[in-house]
């Protein structure tokens, strides 16, 4: 049973985070996986942001654009993907 409701809570955030992922490349000229992860609400596995945003990218939503340094102490302030709407 609680493997079914973790596949439904990972659609289910996996489908916000894309619609997510949309709003943020329309109401913003750049972005990145820290964005997603503010707006969001937290992921029960570290490697859904990515996913979304690999997902976002494949459909056609978004396209990077270069590198930042995180924000997130999570991410060690490592380098981040920073991404914009897909202009063509």
């Amino acid at each position: 049973m609680r493997a079914m409701a973790f596949e439904q809570d990972k659609d289910e955030w996996h489908e916000d985070a894309v619609a997510t992922i949309v709003g943020l490349a329309n109401a913003h000229e750049v972005f990145s996986a820290d964005d997603l992860r503010r707006e969001m609400r937290e992921p029960d596995e570290p490697s859904w942001p990515g996913r979304a945003i690999i997902a976002a990218k494949k459909a056609g939503h978004i396209e990077p654009v270069g590198y930042q340094t995180s924000h997130a102490a999570a991410r060690k302030y490592g380098a981040t993907r920073v991404w914009r709407k897909k202009t063509s």
